[in-house]
């Protein structure tokens, strides 16, 4: 998101249009260009400054593919060391896990609706 555009959509949900009609001004598409060339370049800078800051980490890594071609998360993680945050899919582990907690706390009358 840009500060400059906002959080604005110019997507048909309806999808009736079956051809890209835009939908603003020429002058709106030049400031929508100029910003995603401004937040691509930003990005890009982000990432060389992650690689450049993580050298000895990546050289690491590449030396290992060489030797074992496949590698796996803990060989990641002991190179990089551990996420310190979860993937989707241990956040939907997660979820499931509390959810099945929660079901286990509702007692067996309530959960077929019936009291007790």
């Amino acid at each position: 998101m840009s500060k400059k555009i906002g959080n604005i959509s110019y997507y048909d949900s309806s999808g009736q249009q079956t051809g890209f009609i835009k939908p603003y001004s020429e002058e709106r598409a030049q400031l929508i260009d100029q910003e995603v060339s401004k937040i691509l370049e930003q990005q890009y800078q982000r990432a060389k400054d992650i690689l450049i800051a993580n050298k000895e980490k990546v050289e690491k890594l590449g030396s290992e593919l060489l030797i074992n071609e496949v590698i796996f998360k803990t060989d990641l993680e002991t190179i990089f060391g551990v996420r310190q945050w979860k993937s989707y899919e241990e956040e939907q582990l997660l979820k499931l896990d509390e959810e099945k907690e929660k079901s286990k706390k509702i007692p067996k009358s309530k959960k077929n609706g019936k009291t007790a």
